[in-house]
C-alpha cells in the first residue's frame, strides 16, 4: 500500500511547465477528423482516422528536430496502417490473432522504431467492429498523416527551434553548476549530472543537424564551448575548496560569469563585460597580494593557488563570451531534408521483449471468449503497464487504474448529462489537449486524461454509460494484475550476473582516463572523460534495474564504486585544467599517475578473471613515495619563489593556447561570425583584455618559470593526493562487492 501511495504521489508531480501550444495541436489534430466524420454521416470512418491521429501523437517525439521528427513520424504512420489491417486481417480466426499480436508486441518492446503504437493498433484492428478491413487501415493511415501534417507545419519558420531549446537548456545548466559551488556534496552531483545530461542532449540536436562541416558558427562549436565550460567549472570547484578565505572573491567572478551564462540563454548578452569586468578585478586583487611580502609560505601558496584558479577563470570566461557571440549572431545550420531510411533502432533488452509477447498472447487468449470492444482493455493494461522491471510495473499499473477510475468517471458523467456526438468531440479536444501536453511531464496526469480519450476514439459509435464504465474499470484492473504477474513470473533472474563485466569496464575505462592524463594527451580527455563517465552510468543503470527486481538489493559497495568513479572523474579533469598549457609537468606527477592507472587496469584483469588483485598496500607505499616526491618539490619551489619576493611583480598570466588565437577556435584578429576586429560584442571591444590580460601579451612577458611551477605544484599536488584515493577506494570498493 505504502509503494502504492508512492507510486501516485510521484505520478502527479509537475517538475515543469507543459507545454500547452502541442497539446492543443494534438487535441485538433484528433478531434478534427470526428467533426468532419459526424457533419458527414460518416462516424465510424471519422472514429478510425481520429485513432490514427491518436497513435501517431503517441509515438511522437516531441521536442526533437523537426528532420528527425519526420522521419519518425513517416514510419510510424506506416506501421500503424499496417498493424491496424492486420489485425483486421486476424479478426475472424481469433487464436491466430493469439500469435500475431504477441510476435507484434516482441517486436514493439524490442526495437524503438517499431514501438507500442502499431501494437495497440493491431488490437484494434482486431476488436473495430464491423471489420474495417483495408479501407479501416487506410482511415487509420489518412489520420496519422493528417496529424504528421500539423505537427510539421511549423518546419520551415520554426527549424532550428529544437536546437536552441537544447542549447539553451545547456548554458542553464552550465550556470546551474557555477552557482552550486557551496551545496552539499549530493546536490553537487546531481547538478554536475544534470549538466552532462543536458550537453548530451545538445550534442544530439546539433548531430541531427548535420552540422559537420564545422564553422565558427556551427552548432558543434557551440557544443564544444560549453563542454569547455563544464570541464573548468568541475576543476574550478576543486580549486576555490582549496582558497579558504578568498573565497569570497573568487565567488564575486563566479557570480557574474553565472548571470551572464543566464541571460545568454535568455537572449541578452548584456552580462558578458560585467562578468569580464569582474574578472579583471579579481586580477587587480591578486596582485596587490603578490606586492605585499612573499617571504610567508603561506601567502607564496595561496596566491600560487589564486593564480591557477584565474586560469580556471580565464578559460571560462573566453568560454562565455564566446557562447554570448555565437548566442547573438545564431548558431549556422544548413536546412537538409531528412534521411528516410529504414534502421531498427534497439531499445529495451530481449527479456522485456519475450515477456511482452508472452504477456500479450496470454491476454489475447484469455480474450478469445470476449470477442468485443471490452476486451481490448484488458490487452491495452497489460501492453502499457509491463515495464523492463517489476517495480515500474508496479508503478504504470497503479497509475493506470487510478487513472481508468478518474478518467472513465468523468467522460461517462459529461456523457450522461450532454449526450450527443458533437459532446464526445469536444470532450476528446479537452482531453487530448489536456492529455498531450501534460504527458511530457507527468504519467499520472496523462493516465487521467489518455484513458478516457481512447476509451471515446475506440468506442466512438457505443454508448458510454456507467455500466460500460464499470466494464472497463474491471478489464483495466484485470489487465494490470497479468502485467504484475508477467513482470513477477518472466523476470530475468540473470541480471545481477551482467555486474562484473560492468564493474570490469568501469576499471577499464577510468584507467585508460587517467593513462591520457599521464601521457599529456589533453586533446583526447574530453573523450576519454566522456567514455569513462558512459561505463559508470550502464553500472549505475544495472543497479537501478537490480533494485526494482523481486527481492533485489543492488551491492552497497557498487553504488559507493559510482559515487567514487564520478569524483574520480573531477579529479581528472582538475589535473587536466593544471597541467593544459603548463610547461612545468613533473616527473612526479607523471608517476603517480602511471602507477594509479595500472592500479586500476590490474584490478579490471582480476575481477575479469575472478581471481585477487594486489593489495592495496602493494601500490600504496609507492604512491606514498611518489606523493612525498611531488611534496618536496612544491617546499623546493616555494623556497626559490621566496627568495624572489622582492623582485617586481611579475607580469599577468597569458590565457591558453597560440597568442593570435583566441580559446574555442575563434580567430583572435580575424571576423567572428560576421563580426569584423576591434567590433564589439556586448559592449566589450574584441581586442580588450579578459580579466585584465592583454590578448596578444607574449609568453615571455609572464610570470617568471618558478612561479609558473610554483602554481603548477601547488594545484597538482593536492589533486594528485584525491585522486590517488579515490582510485585507490574505487578499486577497494570493487574487489570487495565481488567478494
Amino acid at each position: 500500500m505504502r509503494g502504492a501511495l508512492r507510486s501516485l504521489r510521484r505520478g502527479f508531480e509537475l517538475p515543469a511547465r507543459p507545454p500547452w501550444g502541442y497539446g492543443l495541436l494534438c487535441g485538433v489534430a484528433i478531434a478534427l477528423p470526428l467533426v468532419v466524420g459526424a457533419a458527414v454521416g460518416a462516424s465510424h470512418a471519422g472514429g478510425l482516422a481520429a485513432l490514427g491521429a491518436f497513435f501517431t501523437a503517441f509515438g511522437d517525439t516531441y521536442g526533437k528536430p523537426y528532420g528527425q521528427r519526420a522521419r519518425n513520424l513517416a514510419i510510424k504512420v506506416g506501421l500503424i496502417a499496417a498493424g491496424f489491417w492486420a489485425g483486421t486481417l486476424v479478426a475472424p480466426h481469433p487464436w491466430w490473432a493469439v500469435g500475431v499480436i504477441g510476435l507484434v508486441a516482441a517486436a514493439g518492446g524490442q526495437w524503438q522504431t517499431v514501438g507500442l503504437p502499431p501494437v495497440l493498433a493491431t488490437v484494434i484492428g482486431f476488436y473495430v467492429l464491423p471489420p474495417a478491413g483495408f479501407d479501416g487501415a487506410l482511415m487509420v493511415g489518412l489520420g496519422g498523416l493528417g496529424y504528421c501534417v500539423l505537427a510539421l507545419a511549423a518546419w520551415p519558420v520554426r527549424r532550428l527551434d529544437p536546437l536552441k531549446d537544447a542549447l539553451d537548456a545547456a548554458v542553464d545548466a552550465m550556470a546551474g553548476m557555477l552557482d552550486g559551488f557551496d551545496v552539499p556534496e549530493e546536490e553537487w552531483a546531481e547538478r554536475r549530472e544534470h549538466g552532462s545530461q543536458t550537453l548530451d542532449a545538445a550534442a544530439t540536436a546539433s548531430a541531427a543537424y548535420h552540422s559537420d562541416e564545422g564553422g565558427d558558427r556551427s552548432p558543434d562549436a557551440y557544443v564544444l564551448t560549453l563542454v569547455r565550460i563544464f570541464h573548468e567549472t568541475v576543476a574550478l570547484r576543486s580549486l576555490r575548496a582549496q582558497a579558504g578565505a578568498e573565497r569570497q572573491e573568487i565567488d564575486k567572478v563566479v557570480e557574474a560569469l553565472s548571470a551572464a551564462l543566464r541571460q545568454v540563454a535568455a537572449g541578452s548578452v548584456v552580462g558578458v563585460p560585467v562578468a569580464l569586468a569582474a574578472l579583471a578585478g579579481f586580477a587587480e586583487h591578486i596582485s596587490r597580494l603578490r606586492a605585499r611580502d612573499l617571504s610567508d609560505p603561506e601567502s607564496l601558496r595561496t596566491i600560487a593557488l589564486l593564480g591557477q584558479v584565474r586560469r580556471c577563470l580565464d578559460r571560462i570566461a573566453v568560454a562565455v563570451r564566446t557562447v554570448g557571440l555565437l548566442a547573438s549572431e545564431g548558431v549556422r545550420a544548413p536546412a537538409r531534408l531528412p534521411r528516410f531510411t529504414w534502421q531498427l533502432t534497439a531499445g529495451n533488452a530481449p527479456e522485456h521483449a519475450g515477456r511482452l509477447g508472452i504477456a500479450a498472447a496470454v491476454a489475447m487468449a484469455l480474450m478469445v471468449g470476449v470477442h468485443e470492444h471490452y476486451g481490448k482493455w484488458f490487452v491495452f493494461t497489460v501492453l502499457i503497464g509491463l515495464r523492463p522491471t517489476y517495480g515500474d510495473t508496479v508503478d504504470r499499473v497503479v497509475l493506470r487504474v487510478a487513472g481508468t477510475v478518474l478518467g472513465a468517471g468523468v467522460a461517462a458523467l459529461v456523457l450522461a448529462a450532454v449526450p450527443s456526438e458533437y459532446t464526445i468531440v469536444a470532450t476528446v479536444l479537452v482531453f487530448g489537449t489536456l492529455g498531450f501536453a501534460l504527458r511530457q511531464v507527468s504519467y499520472g496526469y496523462w493516465s487521467v486524461f489518455a484513458t478516457p480519450l481512447a476509451l471515446l476514439l475506440t468506442d466512438f459509435s457505443t454508448r458510454i454509460d456507467w455500466e460500460a464504465a464499470g466494464t472497463r474499470l474491471l478489464m483495466t484492473a484485470g489487465g494490470g494484475v497479468l502485467a504484475l504477474a508477467a513482470a513477477r513470473v518472466l523476470w530475468p533472474r540473470g541480471g545481477a550476473g551482467h555486474l562484473n563485466l560492468l564493474a570490469r569496464d568501469l576499471l577499464r575505462g577510468h584507467a585508460a582516463m587517467i593513462r591520457t592524463l599521464a601521457e599529456r594527451d589533453l586533446d583526447a580527455m574530453p573523450d576519454r572523460t566522456e567514455a569513462a563517465g558512459q561505463s559508470a552510468d550502464r553500472l549505475r543503470d544495472a543497479l537501478d534495474l537490480l533494485d526494482k527486481e523481486p527481492n533485489g538489493k543492488a551491492p552497497p559497495e557498487l553504488r559507493e564504486a559510482v559515487t567514487l568513479s564520478r569524483k574520480l572523474r573531477d579529479d581528472a579533469l582538475l589535473l587536466a585544467a593544471v597541467l593544459r598549457g603548463s610547461e612545468a609537468g613533473s616527473d612526479a606527477t607523471t608517476a603517480v599517475l602511471d602507477t594509479v592507472a595500472d592500479r586500476l587496469a590490474t584490478t579490471a584483469r582480476a575481477v575479469r578473471d575472478n581471481t585477487q588483485p594486489p593489495q592495496p598496500d602493494d601500490y600504496g607505499d609507492e604512491l606514498d613515495a611518489l606523493l612525498e616526491e611531488a611534496g618536496e618539490r612544491v617546499d623546493e619551489l616555494m623556497g626559490e619563489a621566496a627568495g624572489q619576493g622582492t623582485q617586481p611583480s611579475e607580469g599577468p598570466d597569458r590565457v591558453d593556447g597560440p597568442k593570435n588565437e583566441l580559446a574555442g577556435g575563434v580567430p583572435r584578429d580575424g571576423a567572428v561570425g560576421g563580426v569584423a576586429r576591434g567590433e564589439a560584442v556586448g559592449g566589450v571591444p574584441r581586442g580588450e583584455a579578459v580579466g585584465g590580460v592583454p590578448r596578444d601579451e607574449a609568453a615571455g612577458d609572464g610570470p617568471s618559470a618558478v612561479r609558473r611551477a610554483l602554481r603548477h605544484a601547488v594545484a597538482a599536488h593536492p589533486a594528485l593526493r584525491t585522486l590517488t584515493d579515490d582510485a585507490l577506494s574505487l578499486a577497494r570498493a570493487l574487489t570487495t562487492a565481488r567478494d
